[in-house]
């Protein structure tokens, strides 16, 4: 029996624009012009017989109507291009976008790199590295490691790495401003921070040392380089094991008080749920909760 549907474009139309509640938005995703999402949906009205957004002066608000249809187009859509995905997989093999917190690439991921490629040569990885977390519905990446609170809104997050965070200095800083012993004593040191200069305030709190500015020093936002800069004697830096363990060990850092930091903050992986319908992206985020 023939279906009778709309055209197909005036439903991406709907779709996108309902997703982002903006024919501008969804102009942009699908590279047209405003004008033509709000033809498409206009003709999606008059084939239905139904509005589907109420046009508000700044934004659109989706009818009772619209609402009714939207998560299904949205999972139509989805499977359509999971569908499509799979099958492009198949013929060529699989090429797995993957954005990386640079520290927790370098210093946790790097190493144990040999062992997926080992377990799934037919899966090729294309890892890119940034800070922030990602936009999924913009970039084109399939799966992401992003430091936070793992609160992102519309993906799937798990804790895949904690970190403990305690002061570190190298030998060359504690030659030049002599033996510590005591946290008070860190009075006069240059603190090293990254991103997140809580992390003093809490050590600082929770050692119950006071009258020690913990804003002051130096703030560095990628990891490997404040470790380093620690490492070169240019201050004390709240060091984690994952980050610091093979230096402490080599005797480059000095790990200076057994008090430890633990905060709600960890590594996680992270993607829609959609994406976890993709045999590679399964495998991958799979692969790195073994590996803890």
């Amino acid at each position: 029996m023939a279906r009778k549907l709309p055209p197909l474009n005036s439903l991406r139309a709907f779709e996108a624009a309902a997703r982002h509640l903006s024919f501008t938005r969804a102009a942009d995703e699908l590279c047209v012009t405003q004008a033509a999402i709000s033809h498409q949906v206009k003709g999606l009205e008059d084939y239905l017989g139904h509005r589907l957004f109420e046009r508000l002066p700044r934004n659109l608000k989706l009818t009772s109507q619209g609402a009714a249809l939207m998560p299904v187009l949205a999972d139509v859509f989805d499977d359509m291009a999971n569908a499509v995905a799979s099958l492009k997989q198949e013929k060529v093999g699989s090429l797995l976008n993957v954005r990386l917190a640079p520290s927790f690439a370098a210093k946790w991921l790097s190493p144990r790199l040999k062992n997926f490629w080992q377990l799934y040569p037919e899966i090729d990885l294309c890892l890119f590295h940034a800070h922030n977390a990602v936009d999924f519905e913009r970039e084109d990446i399939d799966l992401a490691v992003t430091y936070g609170r793992g609160d992102w809104k519309g993906v799937e997050s798990t804790a895949i790495v904690t970190l403990d965070f305690f002061p570190v200095a190298s030998p060359i800083w504690l030659a030049n401003n002599g033996p510590i012993s005591e946290p008070e004593q860190l009075l006069n040191a240059t603190l090293l921070h990254d991103a997140e200069p809580y992390c003093w305030n809490e050590w600082l709190r929770q050692a119950g040392v006071k009258g020690i500015n913990n804003k002051r020093g130096t703030t560095i936002d990628d990891t490997n380089v404040l470790i380093q800069a620690a490492i070169d004697g240019q201050g004390v830096a709240l060091g984690s094991t994952p980050f610091v363990e093979d230096h402490l060990a080599a005797g480059r850092l000095v790990r200076l008080f057994d008090q430890v930091l633990i905060t709600d903050y960890a590594y996680y992986v992270v993607c829609p749920k959609t994406h976890l319908q993709r045999p590679d992206v399964r495998a991958f985020k799979e692969w790195l909760l073994a590996q803890v």
